[in-house]
Protein backbone atom coordinates (compact mmCIF):
# COMPACT_ATOMS: atom_id res chain seq x y z
CA UNK A 1 0.00 0.00 0.00
CA UNK A 2 2.97 2.08 1.06
CA UNK A 3 4.45 2.25 -2.20
CA UNK A 4 0.95 2.39 -4.03
CA UNK A 5 0.97 6.13 -2.45
CA UNK A 6 4.75 6.86 -3.75
CA UNK A 7 3.97 5.62 -7.02
CA UNK A 8 1.01 7.92 -7.27
CA UNK A 9 2.91 10.69 -5.93
CA UNK A 10 5.38 10.61 -8.64
CA UNK A 11 2.60 11.51 -10.88
CA UNK A 12 1.37 14.73 -9.34
CA UNK A 13 4.51 16.09 -7.94
CA UNK A 14 6.57 18.89 -9.91
CA UNK A 15 9.48 18.56 -11.70
CA UNK A 16 11.68 21.19 -9.23
CA UNK A 17 11.52 18.44 -6.04
CA UNK A 18 13.76 20.21 -4.01
CA UNK A 19 11.11 22.78 -3.59
CA UNK A 20 8.40 20.31 -2.48
CA UNK A 21 10.31 17.94 -0.48
CA UNK A 22 9.34 19.80 2.30
CA UNK A 23 5.39 18.64 0.89
CA UNK A 24 6.06 15.48 0.68
CA UNK A 25 5.20 13.63 3.84
CA UNK A 26 1.57 15.91 3.92
CA UNK A 27 0.66 14.87 0.12
CA UNK A 28 1.63 10.85 1.24
CA UNK A 29 -0.65 11.02 4.47
CA UNK A 30 -3.39 12.56 1.94
CA UNK A 31 -3.12 9.47 -0.36
CA UNK A 32 -1.87 6.53 2.21
CA UNK A 33 -5.57 7.88 4.34
CA UNK A 34 -7.50 7.01 1.37
CA UNK A 35 -5.95 3.71 0.58
CA UNK A 36 -5.94 2.64 4.47
CA UNK A 37 -9.81 3.91 4.54
CA UNK A 38 -10.55 1.65 1.37
CA UNK A 39 -13.35 -1.41 1.70
CA UNK A 40 -12.17 -4.45 3.38
CA UNK A 41 -13.83 -7.94 2.36
CA UNK A 42 -14.71 -10.92 3.69
CA UNK A 43 -11.30 -12.26 2.18
CA UNK A 44 -9.84 -10.18 4.66
CA UNK A 45 -11.62 -11.19 7.43
CA UNK A 46 -11.00 -15.35 6.91
CA UNK A 47 -7.23 -14.46 5.99
CA UNK A 48 -6.91 -12.55 9.35
CA UNK A 49 -6.59 -9.21 7.67
CA UNK A 50 -9.55 -7.49 9.33
CA UNK A 51 -10.75 -6.34 12.32
CA UNK A 52 -14.45 -8.16 13.64
CA UNK A 53 -16.99 -6.38 15.48
CA UNK A 54 -19.84 -8.41 16.48
CA UNK A 55 -22.88 -5.32 16.78
CA UNK A 56 -24.72 -7.59 18.64
CA UNK A 57 -29.25 -7.77 18.01
CA UNK A 58 -31.17 -5.64 15.40
CA UNK A 59 -34.80 -6.40 15.95
CA UNK A 60 -36.50 -3.36 14.40
CA UNK A 61 -37.99 -6.31 11.91
CA UNK A 62 -38.43 -8.83 14.12
CA UNK A 63 -41.99 -10.57 14.65
CA UNK A 64 -42.67 -12.94 17.96
CA UNK A 65 -44.41 -15.53 17.01
CA UNK A 66 -46.72 -17.69 19.72
CA UNK A 67 -48.93 -15.01 21.32
CA UNK A 68 -48.69 -17.15 24.75
CA UNK A 69 -44.70 -16.61 24.84
CA UNK A 70 -45.15 -12.95 24.87
CA UNK A 71 -47.33 -11.70 27.65
CA UNK A 72 -45.43 -8.71 28.32
CA UNK A 73 -44.84 -6.39 25.34
CA UNK A 74 -43.38 -3.51 27.62
CA UNK A 75 -40.67 -5.91 29.64
CA UNK A 76 -39.51 -6.94 26.02
CA UNK A 77 -39.13 -3.29 24.86
CA UNK A 78 -38.06 -1.65 28.09
CA UNK A 79 -35.91 -4.34 29.38
CA UNK A 80 -34.91 -7.54 27.51
CA UNK A 81 -33.60 -5.91 23.89
CA UNK A 82 -30.66 -4.42 25.91
CA UNK A 83 -30.63 -7.41 28.37
CA UNK A 84 -29.89 -9.66 25.36
CA UNK A 85 -27.44 -7.61 23.85
CA UNK A 86 -25.84 -6.29 26.85
CA UNK A 87 -25.35 -10.00 27.50
CA UNK A 88 -23.25 -10.25 24.24
CA UNK A 89 -20.66 -7.74 25.99
CA UNK A 90 -20.90 -8.62 29.65
CA UNK A 91 -20.22 -12.60 28.85
CA UNK A 92 -17.74 -13.03 25.89
CA UNK A 93 -16.93 -16.60 27.12
CA UNK A 94 -20.26 -17.23 26.36
CA UNK A 95 -21.69 -14.91 24.12
CA UNK A 96 -17.44 -13.63 21.64
CA UNK A 97 -17.29 -14.36 18.30
CA UNK A 98 -13.53 -14.08 18.61
CA UNK A 99 -12.94 -18.01 18.93
CA UNK A 100 -15.65 -18.61 16.09
CA UNK A 101 -13.64 -16.64 13.46
CA UNK A 102 -10.00 -17.78 14.76
CA UNK A 103 -9.21 -14.10 15.90
CA UNK A 104 -6.47 -12.58 18.11
CA UNK A 105 -7.79 -10.98 20.71
CA UNK A 106 -6.75 -7.34 19.16
CA UNK A 107 -8.55 -8.08 15.94
CA UNK A 108 -11.98 -8.77 17.62
CA UNK A 109 -14.64 -6.57 20.02
CA UNK A 110 -18.17 -6.31 20.36
CA UNK A 111 -19.91 -3.00 20.20
CA UNK A 112 -23.62 -3.15 21.10
CA UNK A 113 -24.92 0.21 22.10
CA UNK A 114 -25.82 0.95 18.72
CA UNK A 115 -28.10 -1.84 18.18
CA UNK A 116 -29.22 -0.65 21.79
CA UNK A 117 -30.11 2.57 20.78
CA UNK A 118 -31.68 1.25 17.54
CA UNK A 119 -34.29 -0.87 19.08
CA UNK A 120 -35.26 1.83 21.60
CA UNK A 121 -35.52 4.25 18.96
CA UNK A 122 -37.38 1.97 16.16
CA UNK A 123 -38.33 -1.39 17.24
CA UNK A 124 -42.00 -2.59 18.15
CA UNK A 125 -43.06 -5.29 20.41
CA UNK A 126 -47.03 -4.96 21.03
CA UNK A 127 -47.64 -4.97 17.05
CA UNK A 128 -45.57 -7.08 16.14
CA UNK A 129 -46.90 -10.07 18.59
CA UNK A 130 -48.80 -12.89 16.18
CA UNK A 131 -49.59 -16.43 15.97
CA UNK A 132 -48.82 -16.16 12.07
CA UNK A 133 -45.92 -18.95 10.90
CA UNK A 134 -45.24 -17.50 7.70
CA UNK A 135 -43.34 -14.80 8.35
CA UNK A 136 -39.91 -13.93 6.68
CA UNK A 137 -37.71 -11.78 5.71
CA UNK A 138 -35.88 -10.67 2.52
CA UNK A 139 -32.17 -9.85 2.10
CA UNK A 140 -33.08 -6.64 0.68
CA UNK A 141 -35.15 -6.11 3.94
CA UNK A 142 -32.25 -6.85 5.43
CA UNK A 143 -29.94 -4.66 3.61
CA UNK A 144 -32.56 -1.49 4.04
CA UNK A 145 -32.21 -2.02 7.67
CA UNK A 146 -28.39 -1.89 7.55
CA UNK A 147 -28.53 1.61 5.41
CA UNK A 148 -30.37 3.07 8.26
CA UNK A 149 -27.71 2.40 11.14
CA UNK A 150 -25.57 4.67 12.80
CA UNK A 151 -22.73 2.96 14.02
CA UNK A 152 -19.78 4.34 15.92
CA UNK A 153 -16.96 1.94 14.70
CA UNK A 154 -15.74 3.49 11.45
CA UNK A 155 -13.54 1.07 9.86
CA UNK A 156 -13.16 -2.97 10.02
CA UNK A 157 -16.21 -5.51 9.58
CA UNK A 158 -19.23 -5.81 11.23
CA UNK A 159 -21.59 -8.60 12.26
CA UNK A 160 -25.04 -7.57 13.18
CA UNK A 161 -27.76 -10.89 13.50
CA UNK A 162 -30.70 -8.81 11.94
CA UNK A 163 -33.26 -10.78 13.61
CA UNK A 164 -36.36 -11.61 11.59
CA UNK A 165 -38.26 -13.44 14.59
CA UNK A 166 -38.69 -15.08 18.06
CA UNK A 167 -41.24 -18.01 17.73
CA UNK A 168 -42.20 -19.62 21.05
CA UNK A 169 -44.18 -21.85 18.91
CA UNK A 170 -41.10 -23.64 17.06
CA UNK A 171 -38.78 -22.90 20.07
CA UNK A 172 -35.98 -20.95 18.05
CA UNK A 173 -34.80 -17.84 16.94
CA UNK A 174 -34.26 -16.90 13.30
CA UNK A 175 -31.52 -14.25 12.41
CA UNK A 176 -29.90 -13.11 9.55
CA UNK A 177 -26.17 -13.16 10.08
CA UNK A 178 -25.03 -9.72 8.09
CA UNK A 179 -21.42 -8.98 7.54
CA UNK A 180 -21.04 -5.38 6.62
CA UNK A 181 -18.01 -3.17 5.60
CA UNK A 182 -18.30 -0.66 8.70
CA UNK A 183 -16.58 1.99 6.70
CA UNK A 184 -19.54 2.13 4.04
CA UNK A 185 -22.41 0.15 5.09
CA UNK A 186 -22.10 -2.17 2.47
CA UNK A 187 -23.63 -5.63 3.07
CA UNK A 188 -20.83 -7.85 2.56
CA UNK A 189 -22.64 -11.06 2.99
CA UNK A 190 -25.91 -12.36 4.80
CA UNK A 191 -27.69 -15.60 5.52
CA UNK A 192 -30.27 -17.26 7.64
CA UNK A 193 -29.59 -19.29 10.29
CA UNK A 194 -31.40 -20.72 13.16
CA UNK A 195 -30.90 -21.30 17.11
CA UNK A 196 -33.02 -23.29 19.39
CA UNK A 197 -34.31 -21.27 22.42
CA UNK A 198 -33.25 -22.71 25.74
CA UNK A 199 -32.23 -21.61 29.39
CA UNK A 200 -33.97 -20.59 32.18
CA UNK A 201 -36.65 -17.46 32.58
CA UNK A 202 -37.59 -15.29 29.76
CA UNK A 203 -34.15 -13.65 29.45
CA UNK A 204 -32.05 -16.41 29.07
CA UNK A 205 -34.21 -18.56 27.21
CA UNK A 206 -34.29 -16.26 23.83
CA UNK A 207 -30.23 -15.96 24.88
CA UNK A 208 -29.81 -19.23 24.52
CA UNK A 209 -31.00 -19.34 20.94
CA UNK A 210 -28.01 -16.48 20.32
CA UNK A 211 -25.57 -18.60 22.11
CA UNK A 212 -26.22 -21.86 19.74
CA UNK A 213 -26.20 -19.84 16.79
CA UNK A 214 -22.80 -18.60 18.19
CA UNK A 215 -21.68 -22.30 18.37
CA UNK A 216 -23.31 -23.32 14.52
CA UNK A 217 -20.82 -20.41 13.30
CA UNK A 218 -17.81 -21.79 14.93
CA UNK A 219 -18.61 -25.49 14.33
CA UNK A 220 -20.08 -25.60 10.86
CA UNK A 221 -20.78 -21.90 9.08
CA UNK A 222 -17.22 -20.87 9.33
CA UNK A 223 -15.52 -23.62 7.67
CA UNK A 224 -18.18 -22.78 4.69
CA UNK A 225 -17.85 -19.08 4.47
CA UNK A 226 -13.98 -19.21 4.70
CA UNK A 227 -13.77 -21.32 1.91
CA UNK A 228 -16.62 -20.16 -0.10
CA UNK A 229 -16.82 -15.84 0.50
CA UNK A 230 -14.38 -14.44 -0.98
Amino acid sequence: MFYACIWTFCFIIPSNFDSMKKLLPFVLVLFCAGQVSAQQTLSDLFSGNARLIFLGLDLTQAKYIGRLGFVDPVAIKNQHMASWNNLIAAEPKKFSLQDAFRLKPDQYKSQVDDMIKLNEAAADVKDNITNDTDYSLSEAQVKKSVSKYTLSDKSGIGVVYVVESLSKTAEKMFVWVTFIDLSTKKVLYTEKLEGSAAGFGFRNYWAGAVYKINKAISSKYYNKWSTTLK
